[in-house]
């Protein structure tokens, strides 16, 4: 008995395969946040300068940059750079430099921290506009200029002026200790936030010290730069410089 033949399978089309999955794109990366907000100079013609600015606590370079522009009016041929402070403000605005909770002991070690961070900051812009400590004015606010003041000390080769508005020294003049940078103290006499007495401690320290340092307390000023104290900084770095970076006789510190 013959068995029917079996139908022969016809080859069905392919199979597909799956395509691969598309490659996703990676999600931009943040970008990191600017350090410094920088100004070009107003004159080409006028002297090469960095103006470095460190703006007080619970405020922003943007917030400074009116400061840093009146500033660079009577210093056109300057650079200015608005550093950027380095943490959350404490007031949940801004930027601080440091924590500047506690008594002075405990604040030295955070102000020592942020004056480090400046200099590496300070050397990168001093590298990247072939300008050098000499022709280099550190202007600081408040926490800024606390930490300005101890750049001078602590980093003096990295700028000739340092000029404090409302700062106070971190920590006290060592016996033996020299101060390179000349230094121009400018407090508000109404200041109730840093009292004026903190800027004639510092005056009194670092002229003992042999610094060449200046005080200038503008009367009816409180906490804050205004006019008046901008043409006291301005006028008392552009005697320094007039003067061709002729020293005082050491302790000859000038009070007005």
């Amino acid at each position: 008995m013959q068995q029917a033949d079996r139908p022969k399978q016809q080859a069905g089309p392919l199979e597909q395969q799956p395509e691969p999955p598309k490659p996703q794109p990676e999600p931009p990366k943040p970008q990191a946040e600017p350090l410094w907000l920088e100004l070009p100079p107003l004159s080409l013609q006028a002297p090469r300068r960095l103006l470095v600015f460190l703006h007080g606590a619970g405020s922003s370079p943007e917030a400074f940059a009116p400061v840093a522009l009146a500033w660079q009016l009577k210093f056109p041929g300057g650079t200015a750079a608005i550093l950027e402070a380095l943490r959350a403000g404490s007031t949940h605005r801004g930027k601080d430099w440091f924590d500047g909770r506690g008594v002075s002991a405990e604040r030295q070690p955070r102000i020592a921290a942020a004056c480090a961070t400046v200099a590496q900051r300070l050397e990168a812009l001093q590298r990247a506009t072939g300008l050098e400590g000499s022709r280099t004015i550190v202007v600081g606010f408040s926490q800024g200029a606390t930490v300005a003041l101890e750049l001078a000390r602590s980093h003096p080769s990295l700028a000739a002026i340092v000029v404090s508005y409302a700062g106070q020294l971190a920590r006290p003049v060592a016996p033996r200790e020299r101060i390179a940078p000349t230094i121009h103290l400018v407090h508000g006499e109404f200041d109730s936030l840093v009292p004026a007495v903190h800027a004639e401690r510092a005056w009194r320290g670092l002229g003992a010290a042999g610094a060449d340092v200046t005080l200038d307390i503008a009367a009816d000023e409180a906490h804050s730069i205004g006019q008046a104290m901008i043409n006291l900084g301005t006028a008392r770095v552009l005697q320094t410089l007039f003067r061709g970076r002729l020293r005082r006789p050491p302790g000859a510190a000038a009070l007005h």
